[in-house]
């Protein structure tokens, strides 16, 4: 298991989660592709972005592609999932000018987009082709991002 360290914004450890590496049907060997300490309620992943970005910041359905675009250069936070926007985060995010949602190419994903577009009026989706923003730099590279976000802009 790949272990994804939740750190508040000065740094601090407040949890972590686990990602499967392995390709099998996680199911079956008794375990999700993600795990979460028992009882630890979601959050919001890489809230130092919140403290360290101008006025845009860019939100992913996903702890890696949050990673990802911290990798290029843009602040970014992440929500565990497509299921896991809830109303503070709105609230944490609701000073910033545009919110960049970057959600999965999916179904579960366009809800995700939506809910959040609904709660955030500076919140505009990126449409990604190439599958999620990993598979998407995987692809491209950094340029596949930025053409992304350019022709959602």
């Amino acid at each position: 298991m790949l272990a994804i360290p939740y750190l508040g914004h000065t740094g601090q450890p407040l949890t972590v989660r686990f990602r499967c590496l392995a390709e099998h049907n996680h199911r079956e060997h008794g375990h999700g592709k993600y795990n979460t300490v028992p009882e630890d309620s979601p959050r919001m992943y890489g809230v130092d972005s919140i403290h360290a970005a101008g006025d845009e910041i860019h939100l992913t359905e996903g702890e890696l592609d949050r990673i990802i675009l911290r990798k290029i250069g843009w602040h970014a936070v992440a929500v565990p999932g497509s299921e896991m926007w809830f109303g503070r985060h709105r609230r944490m995010l609701a000073g910033f000018s545009r919110v960049w949602v970057w959600a999965d190419p999916d179904e579960a994903g366009a809800k995700l987009a939506a809910k959040v577009c609904r709660s955030l009026r500076s919140a505009k989706p990126v449409r990604l082709r190439l599958g999620d923003v990993t598979d998407a730099y995987l692809a491209g590279g950094a340029q596949a991002l930025h053409d992304a976000k350019e022709a959602t802009a």
